[in-house]
Order: C-alpha cells, then sequence, then structure tokens
C-alpha cells in the first residue's frame, strides 16, 4: 500500500457532534451492513433503506432490505420506537415497548450494551457527519458470535 493511502487508512473517523438527535435521525438513510458470523465462519450483507418517521412526539424506524449471510438471501426488516426525553439523548425500544438501549450523540459517539437472555449485544454509534452514520454491533454468547457494520447514509 502507497504511504499517503496507509496513513489515510490509519486516521480515525472524525465526528460530529450531534446537538438535535431527533432531527438529526428524521428522514430516509440508505443502508450498507456487512455482517461476519464467527461461529458459523459465514459474511453476508443488507443493503436496504431505513427509515426514521415523526410519530407521536418521538421516531418510529423501519428497516427493510434484501440480507445475505451465507447460503441464504432473502427480505429482511427491523423496527424500534425512538422516544427523546431530552434533544440529545433517545431511548430506544422494541416495537413491544420493551426498552433496548439509550443513544446520546452529543458527543459524536455512544457505546452501549444490551443484555437479551444469555446474549450480549455491545453497540458503538458514530455520527461521522450530518447525513452519515456508523454503527457497529458485537453480539456474543453461547449460540452467537456476531460483528454487525452498519454505514447509514442519508437520502432524504
Amino acid at each position: 500500500m502507497p504511504k499517503a493511502a496507509r496513513s489515510q487508512a490509519n486516521r480515525p473517523e472524525e465526528l460530529f457532534l450531534v446537538s438535535d438527535l431527533k432531527a438529526f435521525l428524521e428522514g430516509v438513510w440508505k443502508l450498507e451492513r456487512s455482517l461476519e458470523d464467527g461461529l458459523r465462519d459465514e459474511t453476508g450483507a443488507l443493503i436496504g433503506e431505513a427509515r426514521f418517521v415523526t410519530a407521536d412526539g418521538g421516531l418510529d424506524y423501519g428497516e427493510e432490505g434484501m440480507l445475505s449471510l451465507g447460503d441464504h438471501r432473502g427480505a429482511a426488516h427491523q423496527a424500534y420506537r425512538y422516544d427523546f426525553p431530552t434533544p440529545g439523548r433517545a431511548a430506544v425500544s422494541f416495537t413491544d415497548g420493551r426498552f433496548f438501549h439509550d443513544l446520546d450523540l452529543t458527543a459524536g459517539i455512544w457505546t452501549c450494551r444490551h443484555r437479551c437472555g444469555d446474549d450480549d449485544y455491545a453497540g458503538e454509534f458514530r455520527a461521522l457527519n450530518a447525513d452519515l452514520l456508523r454503527v457497529l454491533w458485537r453480539v456474543k454468547g453461547p449460540r452467537k458470535d456476531m460483528l454487525l457494520d452498519g454505514l447509514y447514509r442519508r437520502v432524504g
């Protein structure tokens, strides 16, 4: 690798400080997520769209895309609810109302954890600019060893 390319690759990502999290998230995002399954030794990707839509004072999140993982190919979807106790912070819940995690990007980065049975979900959110968000999830447990690396690009 050329020296200039090597130094560029080793630079840490810049962060974008988000004071109004709801305004930052609201809208339509192109989603590209890579997946690594350590237990099955498989890799894959999800390509799709994420929408943050205003509803009842918060945001409803809906994700639709095509998932490929190992030999599997098919449609995938996910949904969450974002409520905002303060302009810089969200409480993220599953659609049945169970709490998932907090989110605060006032410093441009946020880490969180969620226990689901024996599985541990460790999340990292990075606001890279006003139209780019990176989300990493590391999932460890007796039946899971996954890395999900998602990039959200605002399209509307």
